[in-house]
């Protein structure tokens, strides 16, 4: 008996124990906090013990409790470390967000392989997709808005792909755009080709430094794009993303409210058959001002609301052996004006990757792009844009009219008295057919093997063909103001061209590691190949109405081709060394042959030089938990414009002068040198920090110009002529501010001030490009024109006391006045019908001189993410100060007494000589040249994380975000032309502001 209780009670111990050990299991799955992954070898530990256990493929684990703790510590490589409490839970799911601090992941952009940023060596910008997708932009040419420091983005024309530029102008001539690289490809696409929401990060590299990789292309700095690749444990996961909203401009030019011209008792213009008679007052110059009786806004009527919507779907996953993701987009943008189509575009990306074995990996990809830009056929800015005719006609007519026929008028009501000579814009538009299509495939494959754990090879190929075709149509009978021969009886014409890029690329990297010393070199080729054809061909009186060349005339037709080729290749050696994780050199030389060049000067070397030390290794910083120190040297170049080297002239004279063309064999390449220094940091462990301080000097710079002045004739050449320098001060901050429960913020700082100057221009004398000033000394972007005088201070004297810069130099100080507009006027002229503004006069320069800069003081970014459990709150500011932007729109307003400038002039009671004498003509003139300041608010978003659980569909969606999105929203400028952005507007069209809902489901 005793025996037996024994046992008993034996057993009840046991059974307690088995159930106390059931009840101290935890099991759980981590996840990606963005996709609901399975996050694979993720480890779990029990807080301040060695017990732990990672996840298995499905991302799940179980940890035992053998000893007490009241929380977990899970971790995962390139993921947020997160503390979570126990609370006698027997379940805990958590979802880890990815580790955006600066030294925490892996760069390629720049370097021969991938590299750690804690062992990069010069400066990179990485752009996460976060910061890309939350608020995904129309193209990827403006998702880099207030996210990268020394970047200048400018989008003057809102139907079109924004500019981008990096640190500076490289040329007399300005900025040179960035080479793009996408997934290790260098293509010949741009950034507007690509879809944002296929993007996982971009990698900027802004100068010469770190560029070096890249040689001859490498002058502008580089910008790669990495697309998304597949994720998860043999699962399929579908993302269906649907938005629909509305685009409209964000902003359209004042122009005048008031007319000078009699009118009738009840308003209307007093009219001598279709003439109308200017309003003068008594003292004979002074204007009387009369509103309009009918107004119709014709700019809002032409650019109204219109439709904007994006369908995207992406499937991915991935299995021990393998990757894919796969995606497509459908985006429509209604037409800039009611009578032009949609533009629509159409994107494709298959990315496959496969690794056989541990030593092979083989990945390829295919992207695809169609766009349809049916708004091609209206002229982004200029006499030939929507806003020229629509804001240079008086609002008392009535642009949509439509005649008997229900159709567009050719001349409605009111054209004959304006008598502006400008065809209306809404029948030209509804009767001209038009078509712009452009198809971009591009496919390649990287092909990696590792022979040993010291030494692998890597093999990259890729062809990228984009196909162009444009037709353009006039029916028989379109009607213009002014007869037109090539449009009255038919017109059509169509242009084709074809662009193949190939890339090649092969390496060998060694990699070893000698105690405290680590060792890597590699050896590379490269070969890129870019062709492009082109066919042409229009004709008018047409014989039938079709869209056949055919049809037009045999002598009116006339037919074109271009052809051109350029082949280049590289061999670079890369050596890179660290100690003890501390102290790391980059040593890079490139060797470049190019056929843009002659024979003489075929090959460049392209050296560059990198070393950073890791100070908080050695020594404790307190808040400072990482402090990186960099300095940089390096050279990149550019290519000159196809043919340039043949364009050298040689002057023979034999019964006159001729020109023959012959090798301009000493054409070299335009070189930019720069030294970089710069440090990385990391605060708090949260708060990250780069700032760079970069010197550059590019010399070479092709320069065209006549062969021999002042001799006259159609022969010019290319010399390596210019030189510019430039400096650049860069910052940049981000992190998580706060991590509280269920409440984050991140935020981001960015700034750059960029300077630049000509110093050379080598033995060509000054000249005027456009509005700007070629000549040492100056920016690149520095205006040239007249000044009108604003102050009696702007006015300098001789030695006898006359004024010799304004009103022919005989008049002395005392003479002059500012008037009630502000200004320099003569006092014998103020308040008479001679009175004029006096403009800066300087016979040397013909009258002209430096009027201003477009060049920007300083630009920053600021973006921010709130986190409130389910709500998440995201804005992007973009602000830039100083610099200055030709105004030619106001100006050309007032040419016609459109602009608010005309109607402030009457009301002062000035002659309308006065404001005909401040258009001045239409040339470059100071008093057009406004401050471009600007703050926009770039990007919203509002979403909202459905209870998936709550509503009882949690089975059928891992995640389901709601958002309410805006674009462009809004834009602070005292400018008041079309947009601040850009150096010059002249009748731009206005920048695209988008509202729209966004569902987000994850399958």
């Amino acid at each position: 008996m005793k025996l037996f209780f024994t046992h008993l009670i034996v057993c009840f111990v046991l059974l307690s124990s088995l159930q106390a050990f059931a009840q101290n299991t935890i099991r759980g799955k981590i996840t990606d906090s963005k996709d609901k992954q399975a996050l694979i070898g993720a480890t779990i530990k029990l807080k301040g013990t060695k017990i732990g256990t990672s996840t298995n493929g499905k991302g799940e684990f179980n940890l035992n409790l053998f000893q007490k703790a009241d929380s977990i510590i899970i971790h995962f490589q390139g993921y947020l470390e997160q503390v979570v409490a126990i609370n006698n839970r027997s379940e805990i799911n958590v979802e880890l967000k990815e580790d955006v601090h600066l030294l925490a992941d892996v760069v390629v952009t720049g370097v021969a392989e991938g590299t750690s940023r804690k062992k990069l060596t010069f400066a990179l910008t990485k752009v996460n997709n976060d910061q890309i997708n939350t608020v995904p932009a129309t193209d990827a040419s403006q998702t880099l808005r207030g996210k990268v420091a020394g970047i200048q983005i400018s989008q003057s024309s809102g139907n079109s792909g924004a500019t981008v530029y990096l640190r500076g102008a490289k040329s007399v001539s300005g900025n040179i755009a960035p080479l793009l690289v996408v997934d290790g490809f260098v293509t010949a696409l741009n950034l507007s080709d690509l879809n944002p929401q296929d993007i996982e990060s971009i990698e900027v590299v802004k100068g010469a430094a770190a560029s070096a990789l890249y040689g001859t292309r490498g002058e502008g700095g580089i910008i790669q794009v990495l697309t998304k690749k597949g994720k998860g444990t043999g699962k399929v996961n579908i993302i269906v993303d649907n938005e629909f909203g509305l685009s409209n401009v964000q902003n359209t030019p004042a122009t005048s409210e008031f007319h000078h011209f009699k009118v009738n008792s009840d308003g209307s213009f007093v009219l001598n058959g279709n003439a109308r008679t200017i309003d003068v007052q008594a003292n004979g110059y002074s204007l009387n001002l009369h509103p309009y009786p009918n107004v119709y806004d014709n700019v809002a009527n032409m650019l109204n609301n219109n439709p904007y919507f994006t369908n995207f779907v992406s499937a991915s996953t991935a299995g021990d052996k393998y990757t894919l993701y796969a995606s497509f987009q459908n985006q429509y943008k209604g037409g800039v004006a009611e009578p032009v189509g949609a533009d629509k575009r159409q994107t494709a990306l298959f990315n496959f990757g496969y690794k056989p074995d541990k030593n092979l990996e083989i990945n390829l990809s295919l992207q695809y792009f169609n766009n349809k830009t049916p708004s091609s056929s209206i002229s982004s800015s200029g006499s030939g844009s929507l806003l020229y005719a629509t804001s240079l006609y008086e609002p008392f007519i009535n642009l949509q009219e439509r005649d008997a026929s229900g159709k567009y008028a050719f001349k409605p009501y009111g054209f004959d008295i304006q008598n502006f000579n400008v065809n209306n814009p809404f029948y030209q538009l509804s009767y001209r057919e038009y078509e712009n299509n452009s198809d971009n495939l591009l496919a390649g494959i990287k092909v990696k093997y590792q022979f040993t754990d010291k030494l692998n090879a890597e093999v990259y190929t890729s062809i990228q063909n984009e196909n162009y075709n444009e037709t353009d149509y006039y029916p028989i009978g379109f009607q213009t103001i002014s007869a037109d021969i090539t449009r009255n009886n038919g017109y059509y014409g169509e242009q084709t061209s074809k662009t193949t890029s190939k890339n090649g690329q092969a390496q060998l990297n060694y990699n070893n590691k000698f105690n405290d010393f680590d060792f890597g070199a590699t050896l590379k080729a490269v070969y890129e190949e870019n062709r492009i054809t082109s066919l042409s061909g229009s004709g008018y009186n047409l014989s039938a109405p079709v869209k056949s060349l055919a049809a037009a005339s045999a002598d009116s037709r006339s037919i074109g081709s271009t052809w051109e080729q350029t082949v280049n290749y590289g061999y670079f050696l890369n050596l890179k060394a660290a100690w003890k994780e501390k102290i790391f050199v980059d040593v890079l030389g490139r060797l470049d042959n190019s056929s843009r060049f002659g024979a003489d000067v075929g090959t460049a070397f392209f050296p560059r030089v990198s070393t950073a030390y890791r100070l908080t290794e050695d020594v404790k910083l307190g808040i400072i938990n990482e402090l990186k120190l960099r300095v940089a040297y390096g050279k990149a170049g550019s290519l000159p414009p196809f043919g340039a080297k043949d364009s050298q002239v040689s002057l023979s004279s034999s019964g006159g002068v001729s020109y023959n063309q012959r090798e301009n064999t000493d054409l070299k390449r335009a070189i930019t040198s720069e030294l970089e220094f710069g440090i990385d940091a990391q605060l708090f462990k949260r708060i990250n920090v780069q700032a760079n301080y970069a010197f550059s000097k590019s010399i070479n710079d092709f320069i065209l110009v006549p062969a021999f002045p002042p001799t006259t004739g159609s022969a010019r050449i290319y010399g390596n002529l210019g030189a510019v320098k430039s400096n650049s001060l860069e910052l940049e901050i981000n992190g998580n501010v706060i991590t509280k429960n269920a409440f984050t913020w991140n935020t981001g700082i960015t700034f750059s001030r960029i300077r630049s100057k000509i110093t050379s221009l080598g033995d060509v004398p000054e000249f005027t490009d456009g509005d700007f000033r070629k000549a040492p000394g100056v920016s690149p972007f520095a205006f040239y024109g007249y000044s009108v005088l604003t102050g009696l201070d702007q006015l300098e004297t001789n030695a006898q006391g006359l004024v010799t810069n304004a009103a022919g130099g005989i008049y002395k100080l005392s003479d002059f006045a500012v008037n009630q507009l502000g200004f320099v006027v003569l006092k014998s002229q103020q308040g008479t019908a001679a009175e004029t503004p006096l403009l800066y006069q300087n016979a040397a320069t013909g009258n002209s001189t430096i009027i201003g800069d477009a060049q920007p003081d300083f630009i920053v970014g600021f973006s921010n993410t709130f986190n409130i459990g389910p709500l998440s709150l995201y804005a992007v500011l973009d602000w830039k100060k100083g610099g200055q932007k030709y105004n030619e729109t106001q100006q050309y307003l007032t040419y016609q007494y459109r602009s608010p400038f005309s109607d402030q002039a009457a009301q002062a009671g000035l002659p309308l000589a006065f404001t005909t004498a401040v258009f001045n003509a239409q040339q470059t003139t100071d008093y057009w040249l406004q401050n471009s300041s600007y703050v926009s608010l770039r990007e919203v978003s509002l979403s909202y994380k459905l209870p998936l659980k709550a509503i009882g569909i949690n089975r059928v969606l891992s995640n389901a975000r709601l958002a309410l999105v805006g674009r462009n929203l809004y834009t602070w400028t005292s400018f008041n032309g079309v947009t601040p952005e850009g150096n010059q507007d002249f009748y731009d069209y206005p920048t695209y502001r988008i509202y729209s809902a966004k569902l987000t489901l994850n399958f």
